[in-house]
């Protein structure tokens, strides 16, 4: 029996003949571990959390609908599958109720805020916690991954002013988390770098379309409106080309649009819209594999940044892309 098992979990001295024998049995039974057992042997249940940017009332939050979670959570469980692990959407309210009753390794949180109640909760059981994009309140903990922001932030706007625009407002959801921080943070110096006006407005997150209407009509009806629009947020892009739409202005003869966030509004837009493809894929993949790392010990890269890519469409000139764009 130990022979057997010092095979199975690649430990002890095992002749290597002998291992060879125990695989080939093993592959013949179409033997499986017990799961269970081996949790109360290690004290591991096989189960992570995903803990997405929800409010309390569920149901009617935008999030859920946005196809960037959608992406990213398929993501995270495809990953955590392929390594025989169970994956967790944890609703909202856990912060206030806890986690009694919930057999969890650790969690991953999406879109901390500073100092996030979300990474708290994990952390006080002990649990360890990675997080997708960084919690700018724990400006020591590198277990984090994400996007570049600033770098994002500053492609986009060498793109606009590139294709002429002289006059970029910024449209950026009123929220502290840290990828929104940096480029609001990267557009300031931007603009002063390139000595254009500083057009920036706040936009309430929530209802996220037509909040970014009125703000984007707003600035289409100034004396000296924007010549291009940078819209940060993806649950805005509607909002934008509706305005534009409204205040006459033709897309992209008159007014360029462009957004942070790749998404099904600005592939599907009138016009389809340019934007950052964050690869929210590739973002869930790298958090899951740098979770299981921690659980095992092993040696992981971190912080880890997933580079974007600029998917240029017709928005700002460009031609509409298609397929997995």
């Amino acid at each position: 029996m130990t022979t057997v098992s010092h095979a199975l979990n690649d430990k002890g001295r095992v002749d290597p003949a002998t291992r060879a024998l125990v695989a080939q049995v093993v592959h013949q039974l179409g033997y499986r571990a017990n799961r269970h057992a081996q949790g109360l042997r290690s004290g591991r249940s096989g189960a992570l959390a995903l803990l997405l940017p929800i409010r309390t009332d569920a149901r009617a939050d935008e999030a859920l609908s946005l196809d960037f979670y959608l992406r990213l959570a398929s993501a995270a469980a495809g990953a955590a599958f392929s390594q025989e692990q169970a994956l967790m959407l944890l609703p909202p309210t856990i912060v206030q109720t806890g986690l009694h009753g919930l057999g969890l390794d650790g969690g991953i949180v999406v879109d901390p805020s500073p100092r996030d109640p979300r990474v708290s909760l994990l952390a006080g059981q002990g649990l360890p916690v990675v997080t997708i994009e960084r919690d700018l309140g724990r400006p020591d903990d590198l277990w984090f991954v994400a996007s570049e922001a600033a770098v994002n932030a500053r492609q986009v706007l060498d793109h606009l002013a590139a294709r002429g625009a002289r006059r970029i407002a910024l449209l950026v959801p009123r929220t502290d988390w840290g990828w929104a921080t940096e480029t609001l943070s990267a557009y300031d110096s931007w603009v002063r770098e390139h000595r254009v006006p500083r057009l920036i407005t706040p936009v309430a997150m929530e209802p996220g379309e037509e909040s970014a209407f009125l703000a984007a009509r707003r600035l289409l009806d100034r004396p000296r409106p924007p010549d291009a629009i940078f819209v940060v947020a993806a649950r805005f892009v509607r909002g934008v080309l509706r305005a534009a739409e409204a205040a006459g202005r033709r897309v992209p003869g008159q007014l360029l649009i462009a957004a942070g966030v790749d998404s099904l509004q600005a592939r599907e837009g009138h016009p389809p819209v340019t934007a950052l493809d964050l690869h929210p894929e590739r973002q869930a993949e790298a958090a899951v594999e740098m979770l299981l790392a921690r659980l095992n010990d092993d040696r992981v890269e971190a912080p880890r940044y997933i580079p974007a890519t600029l998917r240029l469409r017709t928005s700002t000139g460009g031609q509409p892309v298609t397929g997995s764009s």
